[in-house]
């Protein structure tokens, strides 16, 4: 480490930050460690297995290869084509297919190995610092957070009712569910992009079917993949609801512990933005802070952050508003979840 950074007040200032028990924040990178695609591997997957009949339809995919190829952005491709109706689903199905069948490799990994992972450690950390309730935004479909919070014996309020048929609600998270007896906490589970557990049926009706092998007949995954639509789908149930509580949830959360999140949602950023522009504090931990991270965060005057991301092989580079171009930590990999958890413990 060069000699400027004080790590030892750095290590008392994250401490304090992760003991007030900040709005978990989770993007694409907190959950490709345990095998769900990342963004790129997810448009490579889409352009080898999905094909059309309709001349028409294959036309505009071709379209859609031919500029992900180019760029090797999902998000950026799919929002230069307003797609066809046909080729949006085909889209909304292939996604879901892989990143279910990732997903429920690693619950059955889990249960083989019959512990909990870092998150989960996380959420455990925060029920000794919190009045038995934290909460999760997360822009990611998987089952991660959910998993984690499980593992963690806690009750999960993400707007729809437990169980095999599990019905939305837009009251529902109303109920002080941190009096169950039996949980050791309540944790809030906002999934703004939707998740693989929900679907709407032919009647527009929105239902929690958890762990599916496949779509259920007649009904269509609830999920808001990148690209134009997504404004339109938003507006809709249950993702309005589920909007209006992440809001809420950001406005007034202590501060903000993002694991993996590169700021590029319209949905969470602006929110945070705002929130970290009045001065709370902001950790940021991931593989490879994007240039919209570091911009979204020097540009907001943010007085209280620290991120850090990996450096070389074994190295952290930690960011601090003192240190806004990074300082390489030698030896420590504290932007990986395990790693961080032994500071603040």
């Amino acid at each position: 480490m060069n000699s400027g950074m004080d790590l030892e007040q750095i290590i008392k200032q994250l401490q304090n930050w992760t003991n007030s028990v900040p709005l978990i924040i989770l993007g694409s990178g907190a959950s490709i460690p345990f095998g769900i695609p990342s963004m790129l591997e997810l448009g490579n997957y889409l352009k080898d297995k999905i094909s059309f009949l309709d001349t028409e339809d294959q036309v505009q995919f071709e379209t859609f290869k031919t500029q992900f190829d180019s760029n090797g952005d999902l998000e950026k491709t799919l929002l230069n084509i307003q797609l066809r109706n046909k080729v949006l689903q085909e889209i909304i199905i292939k996604t879901w297919e892989v990143i279910n069948d990732k997903d429920i490799k690693f619950y059955e990994d889990l249960i083989q190995k019959n512990n909990d992972f870092p998150l989960s450690q996380l959420i455990k950390h925060l029920f000794t610092s919190s009045k038995r309730k934290i909460a999760i935004v997360t822009t990611n479909y998987d089952r991660i957070a959910e998993y984690a919070a499980n593992l963690a014996n806690a009750f999960i309020c993400n707007g729809f009712s437990q169980g095999f048929f599990g019905h939305f609600s837009n009251t529902i998270q109303h109920n002080d569910f941190t009096k169950m007896q039996g949980f050791a906490g309540q944790v809030n589970i906002w999934k703004v992009h939707g998740s693989l557990d929900w679907f709407k049926s032919n009647e527009d009706i929105d239902f929690y079917f958890p762990l599916r092998k496949q779509i259920p007949n007649n009904y269509k995954p609830s999920i808001v993949t990148p690209g134009v639509n997504k404004y339109y789908q938003t507006q809709l149930e249950p993702f309005r609801t589920i909007f209006t509580e992440s809001d809420s949830e950001i406005q007034n959360a202590n501060g903000f512990f993002c694991i993996g999140y590169g700021f590029n949602d319209i949905h969470v950023q602006p929110k945070l933005i705002t929130q970290i522009k009045n001065g709370k504090p902001i950790i940021i931990i991931t593989k490879e802070l994007t240039p919209k991270t570091k911009d979204s965060v020097n540009n907001s005057n943010c007085k209280n952050y620290v991120l850090m991301e990996q450096s070389n092989e074994n190295d952290t580079k930690m960011y601090t508003p003192e240190f806004s171009n990074g300082e390489i930590i030698s030896d420590k990999s504290y932007w990986k979840l395990d790693e961080y958890l032994k500071l603040i413990k």
